[in-house]
């Protein structure tokens, strides 16, 4: 649950009673953004998805990026077709927010838009849309995961290295096995989380881990 800076009044008001849908909404047309995202904040948990999926469209992006970041936590699918679109934002912390809410409520249907985000400008949406898909868990981001290995961002890189572990993809392998000789120890470690949960132990040799590993991989494909 994102952090909240509402006003006490407001917290007091509303824990008195559950707010109709009119009250909902005259709040969060606050005129003031402040007002708007503090009023997300302190109560997203218990706000209609209606609403919240009505602040995606807030003239100010840092209740869109509220807005999304609290739909992520609400379990829903009828969020994911809004989240969806809202990767589209032209702010990046709304896009970013919208990822990560896409992979927290793991629904397949956002593979596709997610893997596009792969390509975003900005590489905190990059390394967001990476996590996420390793979340969701879909083979067929495999990949475009390895592909992102290559990313001239190293978190991006990190995280499309975990999600091809999280996934299972032992095609993979090989590409994880290069990047046990980064220099950067995120990524080495990165790739050792991802090779471990692909059948690699940390202590093996590094004469026999390579062999060990696609022996694994050739019993996991036949």
């Amino acid at each position: 649950m994102i952090s909240s800076n509402g006003g006490e009044g407001d917290q007091g008001q509303i824990s008195r009673g559950e707010p109709t849908a009119e009250l909902w909404i005259q709040r969060i047309k606050n005129p003031d953004p402040e007002g708007r995202l503090g009023y997300l904040e302190c109560l997203e948990d218990r706000m209609p998805i209606e609403i919240l999926v009505g602040a995606l469209k807030d003239g100010d992006p840092k209740v869109r990026g509220a807005a999304a970041w609290a739909l992520g936590e609400t379990g829903d699918g009828r969020a994911i077709d809004p989240l969806i679109e809202s990767l589209k934002d032209e702010d990046v912390g709304v896009r970013r927010c919208s990822a990560w809410a896409l992979g927290n409520l793991g629904d397949p249907r956002a593979s596709g838009p997610l893997i596009e985000a792969l390509g975003d400008d900005s590489w905190r949406v990059r390394a967001a849309a990476a996590d996420s898909l390793g979340k969701i868990g879909d083979r067929g981001a495999t990949n475009p995961l390895i592909s992102a290995l290559e990313d001239g961002d190293s978190l991006v890189r990190s995280a499309a290295a975990r999600s091809l572990g999280n996934i299972g993809a032992v095609e993979a392998a090989r590409h994880l096995i290069k990047m046990l000789d980064e220099e950067e120890s995120s990524l080495r470690n990165a790739a050792a989380d991802a090779l471990e949960k692909l059948g690699w132990q940390r202590h093996d040799r590094p004469a026999f881990k390579v062999s060990k590993l696609f022996k694994n991989i050739w019993r996991r494909s036949h």
